[in-house]
């Protein structure tokens, strides 16, 4: 079962895929730091934009909704045909978020056929108020599962650090953490939150590395039964399980309609306050 997980991993999922732009990601240094730096050459969040450089968002609020690798590295090189290890001035790399960070750094992971991963969940190290929403890459270094924050450049995560929203939602349906403590910003906090974080971790591990506000099933839904709360408890359970249990956690997400992800779910771009629908083989 080990083996069955670590190829799994070691392979791209369709959002990881380089496609056509592969060869932009041979080649590549092979130890975390460099690769810290490769990410951050072409990519730069949001908040760093509307915080210091808000004209370079007129016209490119879409960037952020590049869902796959293959057309954020084609947007990348229209920006700026150098190869990766250049790093691109401000207004050249795409202005995305933590999620896009995590991703890439997976892809490039994934093409040097490293088990890697991209996690969802909760960072304790960003915000005094609460814990934030974040996303980071998860790598197999042949003896464990280690952490890394490509978007702050922080190595050897800590799941004190960084908890997954799984180990959140276990936190807090056990009432170790308060739920309030968890969430998107010190307004936007709770239990609904931890489910978002959990479906959207759940999905990544079986290879749906989804947009940081892409929703479907049970994200977003109101007013749920005690058999939504054990169906959630189950899934939590499952992505804190160890490598001899991937293929019952594969089996247990084919088998689950509300939470794995349909062809068609919601995208809410909040760079625009807007929300609509997509179709994933559109």
């Amino acid at each position: 079962m080990l083996s069955n997980a670590l190829a799994y991993y070691s392979q791209h999922s369709t959002i990881t895929h380089p496609g056509d732009y592969a060869a932009l990601l041979d080649n590549l240094p092979t130890d975390l730091p460099s690769l810290h730096q490769v990410v951050q050459n072409v990519l730069i969040h949001v908040w760093k934009i509307r915080k210091f450089h808000k004209e370079f968002l007129q016209g490119r609020t879409h960037e952020y909704e590049l869902r796959g690798i293959a057309p954020l590295l084609e947007q990348i090189q229209a920006f700026d045909r150098r190869p990766l290890t250049v790093e691109r001035p401000i207004e050249k790399k795409l202005i995305v978020d933590c999620r896009h960070f995590a991703t890439l750094l997976c892809a490039i992971l994934r093409q040097q056929q490293v088990p890697a991963r991209v996690r969802c969940g909760f960072a304790t190290y960003l915000e005094d108020t609460h814990y934030q929403d974040h996303w980071v890459c998860e790598f197999w270094n042949r003896e464990r599962w280690v952490l890394e924050d490509p978007d702050l450049m922080m190595h050897d995560v800590s799941r004190e650090q960084f908890m997954t929203g799984g180990k959140a939602w276990r936190l807090a349906r056990a009432g170790e953490v308060s739920a309030d403590r968890f969430g998107y910003d010190p307004n936007a906090c709770g239990l609904w939150c931890v489910r978002d974080d959990l479906m959207r971790d759940l999905a990544a591990l079986n290879g749906f590395e989804a947009l940081s506000a892409d929703g479907w099933g049970k994200i977003g839904q109101d007013n749920l039964v005690e058999s939504d709360m054990a169906l959630l408890d189950q899934a939590a359970a499952m992505t804190l399980a160890d490598n001899a249990a991937f293929a019952d956690m594969r089996a247990f997400y084919d088998a689950s309609p509300s939470l794995r992800v349909p062809n068609i779910i919601t995208v809410y771009n909040y760079i625009t306050d807007e929300l609509r629908t997509v179709r994933l083989d559109g």
